[in-house]
């Protein structure tokens, strides 16, 4: 092979590569800027989810308060809010649904506003804790044991309850935390308390509610409505009641919402209580606060929203607000 001969395959050779360079490195800019580009699609929908949530959430709002102009007492389960809604839209769709937290058992009505004890509310809990744990078999929680230990969880002190567990257990684990010695702000809170199982838990999570516990004594969030209350919650509220009472009343109340504690409900249930009860302590036809779930999917993006909802004659303010997307 000639010298020439050598310095053309040389050049021929080189030119391949560097072609090759090129189109390695053009696939490799395509590829990236393919990625950007879907990041970037991904992103804007998940921007656009999020508004469109905001948007139900301002529907709701606006749904609860006409529901305070139209029957301002009660609240029920007929009414317009407590429907399941779904809308379609080009590119997705937004389902949304309204629950009222009222007919759940409130975690933070086991403490007063001035950190004393409610009593009767802790027999409630403890009642609910009973019922739940008998559906759950196998699972090991001891109900008595988690309600001592959520008393701790909640009371300012160090000092445990007989079941219960202070810092001196939560600093043990890994990785170690203390014990919030504060209001509950969600139920799922609870996970974090000695003795409560995942699966415990997933069996107790519908029956509970975390309420704000600014409202004073008289607050409505301590008190249970008894025209949404859920048919454990019910039953939770005297060791006296039976399952066959609770349907009679949930059947009542479908033919016709009890509009008064004291006068309607009362008088067929003041038998399963104390004669030194007071409805009006620990009872409602109407409620103060809801929750909102709401799912919003646009292509492969998907949003979900809660929302924690206060009604009052001032309108309707979101306490708390969180997201989860896919």
């Amino acid at each position: 092979m000639t010298r020439g001969s050598r310095q053309r395959g040389i050049a021929l050779l080189t030119a391949m590569l560097v072609v090759a360079l090129a189109g390695i490195l053009a696939v490799e800019l395509l590829w990236d800027l393919n990625l950007e580009l879907r990041r970037t699609e991904r992103l804007l929908s998940r921007d656009q989810a999020r508004e469109i949530a905001l948007g139900a959430e301002a529907l709701a709002a606006e749904l609860l308060e006409q529901d305070l102009e139209d029957s301002p007492e009660v609240d029920s389960l007929d009414e317009q809010w407590a429907e399941e809604y779904a809308f379609p839209f080009e590119g997705g769709s937004v389902s949304g649904r309204i629950e009222d937290l009222q007919g759940r058992f409130n975690l933070n009505s086991l403490l007063r506003q001035d950190g004393s004890r409610d009593e009767q509310a802790i027999e409630r809990f403890r009642r609910l804790l009973r019922a739940v744990a008998n559906t759950v078999p196998g699972d090991g929680a001891n109900p008595d044991n988690v309600v001592d230990a959520v008393l701790d969880w909640m009371d300012a002190d160090q000092l445990p309850e007989l079941g219960g567990a202070e810092d001196d257990v939560y600093t043990n684990r890994q990785p170690p935390y203390r014990a919030a010695n504060y209001w509950f702000t969600t139920p799922t809170e609870l996970l974090a308390v000695d003795g409560v199982t995942p699966e415990f838990f997933a069996a107790l999570r519908p029956l509970l509610s975390a309420l704000p516990p600014d409202g004073g004594e008289s607050a409505r969030a301590r008190r249970i409505n008894v025209n949404t209350a859920l048919p454990e919650v019910l039953r939770s509220l005297s060791p006296d009641i039976s399952d066959t009472v609770v349907e009679d009343w949930i059947a009542n109340r479908k033919s016709q919402p009890y509009a008064d504690i004291s006068s309607d409900f009362w008088e067929g249930a003041a038998q399963y209580f104390p004669d030194d009860a007071n409805p009006a302590e620990f009872l409602d036809v109407g409620s103060s606060y809801y929750g909102l779930s709401v799912t919003v999917s646009i292509g492969t993006t998907r949003l979900a929203m809660y929302s924690l909802l206060e009604r009052s004659s001032q309108g309707v303010i979101p306490r708390l607000r969180a997201f989860d997307t896919d």
